[in-house]
Parts: C-alpha cells; sequence; structure tokens
C-alpha cells in the first residue's frame, strides 16, 4: 500500500507541475556535432500561389559544446559553406555567401531553451539575424504544455503537443515584436493579415534533437479588395549529419565566466531592424521624383487616376523630407502649376517638417492664396497621421481668429477634424490634453456667437471633432435652437456612433421626429427619424415609429421620407422586412393605400455601387423635398466591408425659399418662408467642409438667373487624400524580417452647373462626380544578400452623376438620374528577386483589366413617371 500511494504521488505531480525533462544525451560536453541546413522562401501573389519568386539558402551547422552539465550548456555554432539558389531548384543562380560564414556565435542552452545569445561585434543586422534564426532552432521542448519563448519571430505564446516520445509539435502565436506599426481606425481601409507559425521536431530515445521544421505562413490582404494582395511562405530544416567528434571545452563557474574568452556580446533573440541602403546616386528624392510626375500633378489629372498614383509614389519620400526642401519645392517658378496638388502632398505627410513649410501658405493676400491655404488644411483634416504640435499650432491660429471669414471657417473645421483623428490613435482618447483644449475652444466660440451663422459654425466643429462629451450641448441645441440651428444640431448628432444613445437620448429623437414639445423643421425631423432607425428598433418601437403614417401630422414629405426610408432598410435586411410586415399586417388603417400611397416627392434609396473584382461600395441617396423642390439632399458614396462602413465622400445640397418660383397654390406641406438661399455641403472621409453657398437671397439667385453664372460647369471642390495607409512588420523565424504596406488614394473632381427658365418654367442641373482610386501594396523582405518583393496596385476611375430636370409650368414635375458611366479596372501584381553581390534581378509581371460596365440607377415608381412625363412635354 504504502508503494502505491509513492507511485500515486509521482504521477499526481507529473501531471500538475512541469519537471526537468529527460534531454539525455543532446549535446553532450566535449563533443560536436554537424547538422544540415535548409531555408527557403517564397512570395507571390495572393490569387496565385502557383507562380512565385523565391530563394534557398543551404549551409551546414557545426553546434559544438564548450562547457556546462546535463542541464546547463554553452554551444558554440559555425556555418559553414552557405549558398544561396534563386528561383528554388535552379542552380545557373547560386551565390556562396562569403560573409554569413566568417565567424562562430554561441548560445546558453537551459533544459531546451536558448537563454542567451552571443554573436560578434562585426555582424552587421542581416547576418546577425540568420545567426539568430539558426540559434532558435535548438529551442525545443519535451513536455507537453504552454510556454512563452523568445525567438526571432519576438516573444510568443507557445503551446507544445506529442505525436509519439520522439515527434513534437510546437505551435507559435501572439508573438510581439517592437517595431513600426500604423494602420487606419476604419476597418474598410485597413489590411487584413493572416499568419501560421509552427515547428514540427524529432528527437532520438535520449532525447537529443535530430530534426526540425519551421514554418512562416503569411497572407497580406486589402480589406476594400476582395483577396488581393500577397503572401511569403518560409520553410527551415534542420537535420542531423554523420557522428560526433570531440572538441575542446572551456572552464568557468558560470555562462558569464565561460564566454570571457571570446570576443562577443549578448543579444536578444528577436530580429534587429533593418533598412536596405540605396546604391550611391540612384537614390530617389522628393525633387527628383516630382521632375518625374510633373504632368500628373497637373489640374487637368485632378479626378484621375494618374493623380492619385503620384500622391502614392510621392508620400513616402516626402515623409522623410525637411522643410528646407518641400519651401524650395514650393517656391519654385516652374511647380506653379502644380502647388495646389503639392498642398495636397503636404496634408497627406502631415509631418511636423511639411507643416512648417505648408505654413508659407498660410499667409494670403489674394483669392488664389486663400484657396491655396484652404486647400492645405482641407487636406490635413483627413490625414490619417494627425500630429500634436501640429494641432497646437492650428489651434493657436484659431485662437487668433484671422480676418478671412471662409479662411477662419475652415481652419476651424481642421482643428476639430484632427482633434478626432488624434484621439481615435493608439494611447489617445478624447480625454487627451489637446483634444480637450479643441473641445473647449469649440463650446466657449459656441457659447459666445449671437447669429445662427456663428453657431452653425461652431457646431459643425462639434460635428467633426465628436466628441461624446459634447452630446449634451448638441441636444439642447437640437432643442431649443432655431430651426437652422436645430437642423445642424441633428447633423451632428447623426454622424456620432449609435451606441452612444441611451433611452434618454431615444427619447429626445421621439420628441424631435413626433413634434412631442414644440413644432421642429421637416429636415430636424428626418434626421431624427435617421438616428432612431440607426439604432435598429425593435418590434415595438417600429411600431411607435410607423404610427405617424397614420397620424393627422401635415408634413406628407415628412411621411413620404419616412416610407422610404423603411423600403429601404426593408430592402437591406430580411429580418426587418420581416418585423415590418407583421407590423403592417396587423394594423388595417396602415395597410391601407391612403397610407402606403401617400404623395410626397421625397425619396431614400440605396443601391450598389461597385462589387468585385472592384471594391465593394453602396451608394445611399437621401432626397427631403418641400413645395415641390429640394430642400436637402444627400448622396453618400460609402466603402463596405463586411459589417463595416466607411464614407468616403458625401454630397449634400440645400435650398430654401424656393417654393415661390415653383408652388403651384399648395402650401399644406410648404413650411419654407425663409430667404432665397441654396448651396452644398461636402464631407470627405467623415470630415465636413465648410458649405459652399451658391447664393444668399433673391437679389442674388436672380442676379444668376439673368446673368447665367451657373451654366457652365463650375468646379465644386477638387482633391487628392489618401486613403488606406498601413504600415507593420512581420519577422520569420528564419532571422528575415518582411515589411509590410499598403496605401490608396482617391482623386475627386467635383462640378456643377444650373441652368433656369422663368420664361419656360423650368430648370435643370447636374452634378458630376469624377474620381481616379489608386491602391498600392508591398510585401518586401530585404537582406545584404538577397531581397525579396511583391508589389500589387489597382487602378481605377469610377464617375457619378446626378442630373435633375424641373418642370414647373403647372404642378411641379421633377425628373431625377443617377448614372455611373463605364469604367476600367485594373490590377497588376510585381514580383521580384534581387541578388545585390551579383547584380541579378528577376522580375515577374501579372496585368489584369476588367471593363466595368456602367448603369443608370432606379430610383422609384415615382420618380419614372415623372421622367416620363418631362420627356413628353
Amino acid at each position: 500500500m504504502k508503494l502505491l500511494l509513492v507511485v500515486l504521488s509521482v504521477v499526481s505531480l507529473f501531471g500538475h507541475c512541469h519537471v526537468a525533462p529527460a534531454f539525455g544525451d543532446a549535446f553532450q560536453l566535449g563533443t560536436e556535432q554537424s547538422f544540415s541546413y535548409l531555408s527557403e522562401v517564397r512570395t507571390g501573389s495572393a490569387r496565385n500561389a502557383s507562380h512565385t519568386v523565391g530563394y534557398i539558402v543551404r549551409a551546414k551547422i557545426h553546434v559544438a559544446t564548450m562547457w556546462g552539465d546535463d542541464e546547463h550548456k554553452l554551444l558554440r555554432l559555425k556555418i559553414e559553406s552557405p549558398t544561396l539558389l534563386t528561383t528554388p531548384g535552379d542552380i545557373r543562380h547560386r551565390t556562396t555567401l562569403s560573409g554569413v560564414g566568417s565567424t562562430s556565435f554561441y548560445i546558453y542552452w537551459n533544459l531546451g531553451q536558448v537563454k542567451k545569445f552571443f554573436t560578434s561585434k562585426n555582424d552587421d543586422a542581416t547576418l546577425t539575424n540568420f545567426k539568430k534564426g539558426v540559434a532558435s532552432l535548438f529551442q525545443y521542448q519535451l513536455l507537453d504544455g504552454k510556454y512563452v519563448e523568445e525567438d526571432p519571430s519576438g516573444i510568443c505564446d507557445v503551446q507544445y503537443t506529442s505525436h509519439s516520445s520522439t515527434r513534437y509539435h510546437k505551435a507559435k502565436n501572439n508573438c510581439q515584436f517592437s517595431g513600426d506599426r500604423f494602420e487606419r481606425t476604419e476597418y474598410p481601409l485597413r489590411s487584413l493579415i493572416r499568419t501560421s507559425r509552427s515547428v514540427d521536431f524529432t528527437v532520438s530515445t535520449e532525447g537529443s534533437l535530430e530534426k526540425v521544421v519551421a514554418q512562416d505562413y503569411l497572407k497580406y490582404l486589402v480589406n476594400a479588395y476582395d483577396n488581393f494582395g500577397a503572401f511569403v511562405e518560409s520553410v527551415t530544416r534542420l537535420e542531423i549529419e554523420g557522428s560526433s567528434k570531440n572538441v575542446d571545452t572551456v572552464s568557468g563557474k558560470t555562462v558569464d565566466d565561460a564566454m570571457k574568452s571570446f570576443d562577443v556580446y549578448e543579444q536578444t533573440l528577436s530580429s534587429e531592424k533593418y533598412e536596405p541602403k540605396c546604391d550611391g546616386g540612384n537614390c530617389d528624392t522628393l525633387v527628383k521624383l516630382i521632375k518625374t510626375l510633373k504632368k500628373s500633378l497637373t489640374n487637368d489629372h485632378i479626378g484621375k487616376q494618374d493623380s492619385s498614383s503620384a500622391l502614392l509614389k510621392l508620400v513616402q519620400l516626402g515623409r522623410a523630407t525637411s522643410a528646407e526642401d518641400f519651401l524650395r519645392i514650393l517656391k519654385a517658378k516652374t511647380m506653379h502649376d502644380q502647388k495646389a496638388q503639392l498642398l495636397d502632398l503636404l496634408g497627406a505627410v502631415q509631418t511636423t517638417e511639411s507643416h512648417e513649410a505648408a505654413k508659407s501658405v498660410l499667409v494670403y493676400e489674394s483669392d488664389v492664396d486663400m484657396f491655396l491655404a484652404e486647400r492645405y488644411l482641407q487636406a490635413l483634416a483627413v490625414g490619417s497621421r494627425p500630429k500634436r504640435a501640429v494641432i497646437e499650432d492650428l489651434l493657436a491660429m484659431a485662437e487668433n481668429k484671422p480676418k478671412d471669414q471662409k479662411f477662419y471657417d475652415t481652419l476651424v473645421q481642421t482643428v476639430a477634424s484632427m482633434g478626432h483623428r488624434f484621439a481615435k490613435l493608439p494611447g489617445n482618447s478624447f480625454d487627451t490634453d489637446v483634444v480637450e483644449n479643441v473641445k473647449d475652444y469649440l463650446l466657449r466660440q459656441l457659447n459666445s456667437c449671437a447669429k445662427d451663422k456663428c453657431k452653425q459654425q461652431f457646431i459643425r466643429g462639434l460635428h467633426n471633432l465628436k466628441s461624446p462629451k459634447t452630446l449634451n450641448a448638441l441636444v439642447k441645441l437640437a432643442l431649443e435652437g432655431s430651426a437652422k440651428v436645430s437642423v445642424s444640431a441633428m447633423k451632428a448628432l447623426r454622424s456620432f456612433s449609435v451606441f452612444l444613445w441611451n433611452d434618454d437620448f431615444r427619447a429626445t429623437f421621439e420628441d424631435i421626429f413626433f413634434q412631442v414639445s414644440k413644432k421642429f423643421d421637416s429636415s430636424a425631423r428626418a434626421l431624427a427619424l435617421d438616428i432612431l432607425l440607426d439604432i435598429k428598433p425593435d418590434f415595438e418601437e417600429l411600431t411607435h415609429l410607423v404610427q405617424l403614417l397614420k397620424s393627422n401630422d401635415k408634413a406628407y414629405e415628412v411621411k413620404q421620407y419616412l416610407l422610404q426610408k423603411l423600403r429601404m432598410m426593408a430592402d437591406r435586411c430580411p429580418d426587418f422586412a420581416e418585423m415590418l410586415r407583421r407590423i403592417m399586417q396587423r394594423d388595417a388603417k396602415l395597410n391601407n393605400y391612403h397610407v402606403i400611397g401617400a404623395k410626397g416627392l421625397s425619396t431614400a434609396l440605396t443601391r450598389t455601387y461597385s462589387t468585385v473584382p472592384s471594391f465593394n461600395a453602396t451608394l445611399e441617396s437621401l432626397q427631403e423635398m418641400s413645395g415641390g423642390v429640394l430642400k436637402r439632399g444627400v448622396v453618400d458614396l460609402a466603402l463596405e466591408v463586411g459589417e463595416e462602413r466607411f464614407s468616403m465622400f458625401t454630397l449634400g445640397l440645400f435650398a430654401g425659399g424656393l417654393s415661390s418660383f415653383v408652388s403651384s397654390g399648395d402650401s399644406e406641406d410648404n413650411e419654407d418662408d425663409s430667404d432665397s438661399i441654396a448651396g452644398m455641403e461636402l464631407a470627405v472621409q467623415g470630415s465636413v467642409l465648410r458649405p459652399l453657398v451658391f447664393f444668399d437671397g433673391k437679389g442674388e439667385l436672380m442676379g444668376h438667373v439673368w446673368s447665367g453664372t451657373a451654366s457652365e460647369p463650375t468646379p465644386a471642390y477638387q482633391a487628392t487624400t489618401l486613403l488606406q495607409d498601413n504600415e507593420e512588420i512581420f519577422p520569420l523565424q528564419n532571422g528575415g524580417i518582411v515589411k509590410l504596406s499598403t496605401m490608396g488614394a482617391i482623386s475627386i473632381d467635383l462640378n456643377g452647373q444650373v441652368t433656369m427658365s422663368l420664361w419656360g418654367r423650368n430648370a435643370h442641373s447636374k452634378v458630376e462626380q469624377n474620381t481616379g482610386i489608386a491602391v498600392t501594396g508591398r510585401l518586401s523582405l530585404d537582406t545584404t544578400f538577397v531581397s525579396l518583393r511583391v508589389d500589387f496596385e489597382v487602378e481605377q476611375e469610377p464617375q457619378l452623376h446626378l442630373t435633375s430636370d424641373l418642370n414647373f409650368s403647372s404642378d411641379p414635375i421633377l425628373c431625377m438620374q443617377l448614372m455611373q458611366p463605364n469604367s476600367i479596372l485594373t490590377q497588376k501584381v510585381v514580383k521580384t528577386i534581387t541578388v545585390p553581390g551579383v547584380k541579378y534581378r528577376k522580375r515577374q509581371t501579372t496585368k489584369m483589366s476588367h471593363k466595368v460596365s456602367g448603369c443608370t440607377h432606379a430610383l422609384n415608381q415615382k420618380n419614372n413617371d415623372m421622367c416620363n412625363l418631362i420627356a413628353k412635354s
């Protein structure tokens, strides 16, 4: 019985804690073993893994045990006859790596763990990394379980699983590596990484290492494009060869004492960073590249892919350029026609150096100078890498209140947008001091405003900042402000995350929508409805909302807007459609032609803008009408990835006081008694710009009508801005460091024209949005002896035309058409391998073109009927 208890105790000990594994004859003192080493790396396109470029390194590794006991050992490793083969299996491109095997390196090995790594001070980064990759292959455990290990991949969580008494598998996860990393906060603009890291090894029955196979796999994809990107696969093999031989040993009480006789220094096992150097005079500079791309930077190329591609090529160099070089470029007389695009570049670069140079244009004396100053600020507003110093500098400028009101408005919106983007960066929040300073400034200025126009300006600033700390202030303005202020506040509130809305906020929005406490502007009511539907109402909440349709509310355009929104959401979500169907069927008064066939011209719809092989995007169009004319219109182009949505560009139109020109006398829903005004509101990547007012007052309106100043296409917005902006690194087991980057840009040319005839009582308008989109990605592995690279890019020039014809000779008839012309999508993948020492270079290029057919988007049957009536007249 006592013997049984002892056995059970031992079994229990093995089951509940780690004990020293039996490594047996592993690395016996005074002996040297030889291993064959092979490391193969290949890269290619994520869509076609059959065509790759890559290399193989072969060598012999001699491992001598210089000092130690059964548990602690000092191993000397030496690499013999390292050879590089490019295009795997092709001996025609065999290169001897003379520098790799020149020195010995050492590891302190303790029960399967590499505790210390020692190498020569003369080794460069790639040679050191290569040796670390070899050293890490001797790190293994013989007990199943979870461990934390460091190797060239970083500090990783590892799981050991035994397949037999001699075969083991090691899975590596959550590797933490100290390196530069940046990605957009918006998921659709990010890149996706799929990785797999594992090691399989075999030991003898005595526990000595016989074979190791380490595998790394990475697929790098652009979220916006289905399965578009690159991959890299690395397989490293180590296998014992022949019998061991005797070697001399060293003495010492500790491993550090033993190492005193060697001229080496200690390092961690994590890989070192390596930056390849360009060859002498072949180094690219921003000045050289701008001269090459000069033609693509002219105004004629805005809205085309040439403009987007040029920006992508310049940004990386721009982030390493000095303020002096930027100034020299800006002041060059030969760059006069490119100056606006250069300011787009400075806004995308977003370094303190680029800002110092750009400040020269923030001092303006003419309309042209003011246009350039605004161009830079608008580029900064949508930049992905805001700097604290730049925000503080612009905030100080805003505190001094520039005299030009338009410039001041743009400055306020830029500071607010940068504050929002800064708060979203890792390590920051809306509690960060500089973001708090922006919020305090906006609220302080808002409280000092006496006029609606002033209040609207700073409400737009709060819209761009999107700080949850401003919600109560915006709600108060929505409830108590004038019609214009209330609408502006509701627009700002609509931009916040739906996760902020609790029951109190929901009650407030229902108050506005149903006009419980007082009468609200129809646009404020429509925006309140948008929020209530964004919250995803349940059955009871939706039932409450649709009661408006059978109420005595005279605002039939609001009812029509509600109907259109319900239909739009039902088209997109089957569950919502089923819930709405059940609500309608159980209420006979609702499920009635007089309710669901209500009059009104307001529309709400969503349509597919593009899909595979292009990016997945939707087009949402909201048109709120009043008195037969447009009161508020929104066309939003949004990128969609899974359930995530990102607004790339939003065109908003607003008008007021025009009903008297087209009204037939039916004033039932005509609340428009304001002065005549019309304009455009633009939001680029969620950042709202100052509005463009076409006319303000009947005098300006009639001046445009009689002079025809708006009858020719007039630019409303032109710019090239960054979309994707992602960088990170992936260290391989073999010591190589893979660099990953994706950058995207969109170039937009928005122009419009309006013609109006009081004699013929008709009007025609056309808004054209021409865009050039370019996305480039790169997967690269650079060492002093070989470089691999996969470049992938996609380009497209999609367009969108919105036209409207209005006939108000009798009852108003409005025909709207939303059209997409044909476009061509091109995709290119370039795979390159270079061996610097022998000037060997191989390049594979694959290029594909896809014709994307254009279309005219169906709006609704009522619009179709009115278009037919106008066509017959």
